[in-house]
């Protein structure tokens, strides 16, 4: 018996065509994160198996998921990745053996409306299909990841994995996540951020991004990816920066006004 688990937010536009994929699942489970649009009506016609959460903790999510299963086989998918049929027929077989605890299942992403096939986007290995009784837990609120007992085996086929979808799509998620690894940073004890640590921050995603993994030498849609992705990680120093000041912008720019009615707007 196999259980996929789906965490969703507001995916409202591909969330169908996702339980689409899956639905010949034994069981399907949506752990939801507070979605404020149609998602939820969505799923409720895949299934009645919905948890909610409000923590943003990834690996929390994918573990309570997990206790609510009935299934010896989880898998999971994400609501922008679609199991293709070639996929489904494998994962039917292999769950029939014992040889492996895990599988990690490589991913076909489209970039911007057309497949690449360059790092890190290939094969994009994820573990994703793992037996119910060797999996020990998820780690990580965010780059989340399993930790199980036994061998990891490898599929032939591969999930398809849609994102990229629009600057905006980038953009929004990138602020989300941003956020996030920006509270890990600084509970972590990240040393306070200044001008040189922001440059070499940049120049080095960069680096990493156009000439170690090569986006740089892959066109006009590696070139846009490798900036935008250099853009992320920027933005998590932002927010940690923010993080790091005495007080929260918000309370600075209230103080400044709180000046101006006390002062008569003299400034």
């Amino acid at each position: 018996m196999i259980s996929v688990i789906i965490l969703t937010k507001n995916e409202e536009s591909r969330i169908k065509t996702c339980l689409e994929s899956v639905k010949w699942a034994d069981e399907i489970i949506v752990a939801d994160h507070g979605s404020t649009d149609k998602t939820l009506k969505i799923v409720k016609k895949y299934t009645d198996k919905i948890i909610t959460f409000v923590e943003e903790d990834f690996a929390k999510w994918r573990n309570k998921a997990a206790e609510e299963t009935s299934g010896n086989w989880l898998l999971y998918v994400d609501p922008d990745e679609r199991v293709v049929e070639l996929l489904k027929e494998e994962i039917k077989k292999l769950i029939e053996t014992d040889e492996f605890s895990a599988y990690a299942i490589s991913r076909r992403n489209i970039i911007f409306g057309s497949e690449v096939k360059y790092d890190p986007f290939w094969p994009d290995w994820v573990i994703r299909l793992i037996k119910r009784d060797a999996l020990e837990g998820w780690i990580g609120r965010v780059h989340e990841y399993p930790k199980f007992t036994g061998k990891l085996g490898y599929t032939k086929n591969s999930l398809l994995h849609l994102t990229h979808r629009g600057v905006d799509q980038i953009v929004l998620k990138s602020l989300e996540w941003s956020k996030i690894d920006a509270k890990l940073r600084l509970e972590a004890g990240h040393p306070k951020m200044s001008a040189w640590r922001f440059l070499r921050i940049f120049t080095t995603e960069i680096f990493n991004q156009g000439i170690l993994r090569k986006g740089f030498f892959n066109g006009t849609i590696g070139i846009m990816d490798s900036i935008l992705q250099a853009f992320s990680m920027y933005m998590t120093y932002v927010q940690l920066w923010q993080l790091q000041q005495k007080k929260l912008m918000e309370e600075v720019y209230n103080n400044i006004d709180e000046e101006l009615l006390k002062n008569k707007f003299n400034y």
